[in-house]
């Protein structure tokens, strides 16, 4: 039995975006993309790019990553995200890469109950520093604090090996490149941003300054 409530999304989604005359956003979509920014995020529904973002179809390249954990580059591992940067940043030469994580994660979650599925747990074990950092931190009494802890060392730990994989060391060297680190708080509807040089995170403003995706120009038919 097929998802229904898919479904019903996607005849939503296509009277939306679809015009019989070819002058709606998809189908000006169709002719091309130029997206600046690419965004590395979460499998939780709640904390996608385009739903934090609030941004239309078309606007940014993503990558999900359970936990959005990025581990150290290895030229032989992580085929898909070592594709997916050499494609964002070389060839569609976006100007911003995101690393965004959020609070409440299961990945986190999962690393810190010992999760015995091995599936999940041979992944989630990539940021077992950052879990042993938050331990000898924090200890382990306050299971809410040491989440939230985990959550940001777990960032802070996969933003520094996103800088070294070599496609975003060369686009940052050669100045077309931004690489920001963002923690999404689900409940308080805020991000932090992480600063590598001093290890520290800031909440952004809120409200901040409204700036509007580029939409397509309407192409004559």
């Amino acid at each position: 039995m097929r998802p229904q409530r898919l479904v019903d999304g996607f005849n939503r989604f296509r009277a939306r975006y679809y015009k019989p005359d070819g002058t709606g956003l998809m189908n000006r979509l169709a002719k091309g993309i130029s997206p600046d920014s690419f965004v590395i995020h979460c499998i939780d529904p709640r904390s996608g790019a385009g739903t934090v973002f609030d941004a239309p179809p078309g606007q940014i390249f993503t990558h999900v990553q359970m936990g959005a954990i990025v581990p150290p580059y290895n030229a032989q591992k992580m085929p898909s995200l070592n594709a997916s940067l050499a494609y964002a940043i070389d060839v569609k030469k976006v100007r911003h890469l995101v690393l965004l994580a959020h609070s409440d994660c299961g990945g986190i979650a999962a690393l810190l109950n010992d999760m015995t599925d091995k599936r999940i747990a041979d992944w989630v074990e990539t940021a077992a520093k950052a879990k042993s950092a938050a331990e000898n931190k924090l200890g382990k009494s306050d299971a809410a604090a040491l989440q939230a802890e985990t959550e940001k060392l777990s960032l802070a730990m996969s933003f520094k090996n996103l800088l070294e994989y070599p496609v975003v060391k060369q686009a940052m060297a050669e100045g077309r490149l931004s690489v920001t680190g963002w923690l999404f708080n689900v409940e308080k509807g805020t991000l932090q941003e992480y600063d590598a040089a001093k290890d520290t995170y800031t909440t952004l403003p809120s409200p901040a300054p409204a700036h509007r995706f580029h939409r397509p120009p309407k192409h004559k038919m």
